[in-house]
């Protein structure tokens, strides 16, 4: 089994965390984003719309990180990161579209600070991104009040959380989780999980 990813790119790392919680052996390469490999007839040939992450296992070839999540439950069913109870399951993945719905966007378009020099930052977007974000995070709020995960135990909806939520601090978002304490100490439990603590940045 073969990862195609990189670093720069957020969603990828929900798939490397599910590895690492099934404990699946697999091969990790990096795609060469910067240099412009997604935009390879070779790359496209795995993926049409030139983006990782992507998942080679024998041959057969799946991208989009959610239909990977789903896929790898399926083919290694323990442990379960999706609950038995189909309604339960059906909240699961809920909770996996909205994260990459409803946070992905503005979260996206608040870091694009990091990657442009100051003089050229949409300062009026950002804030109406930080704005969206703290919206999201009371939805998050409110679920988080009556249970230490998103749906009851740890699951795909909160691997598809991680990525983000578990690097406010770097993107300098840890300001929006002191009136949130439910979020934050949800995140803090998720980044104690070696799964996710092993995928970090730089990692």
């Amino acid at each position: 089994m073969r990862l195609y990813w990189h670093p720069f790119s957020v969603f990828p790392r929900r798939v490397r965390i599910a590895l690492r919680e099934k404990a699946i052996r697999h091969e990790e390469v990096v795609v060469d984003l910067p240099g412009g490999a997604t935009r390879s007839i070779d790359f496209r040939r795995l993926n049409p719309f030139g983006h990782v992450p992507v998942l080679d296992d024998d041959g057969l070839v799946v991208f989009e990180s959610i239909a990977i999540l789903e896929y790898l439950e399926e083919r290694v069913p323990r442990p379960a990161l999706l609950p038995a109870d189909p309604r339960d399951r059906a909240r699961v993945r809920q909770w996996m579209q909205a994260a990459g719905d409803y946070l992905a966007p503005p979260f996206k378009r608040w870091v694009m600070r990091f990657f442009t020099p100051e003089a050229e930052w949409d300062r009026a977007d950002q804030e109406i991104a930080a704005g969206e974000i703290a919206c999201h995070l009371d939805v998050l709020e409110e679920q988080l009040a009556r249970q230490e995960y998103l749906v009851g135990a740890f699951s795909l909806a909160d691997v598809c959380y991680a990525p983000f939520v578990c690097e406010f601090a770097m993107a300098q978002l840890g300001a929006l989780l002191e009136p949130r304490p439910g979020v934050h100490a949800w995140i803090e439990r998720l980044r104690k999980r070696p799964s996710i603590a092993s995928t970090g940045q730089g990692s």
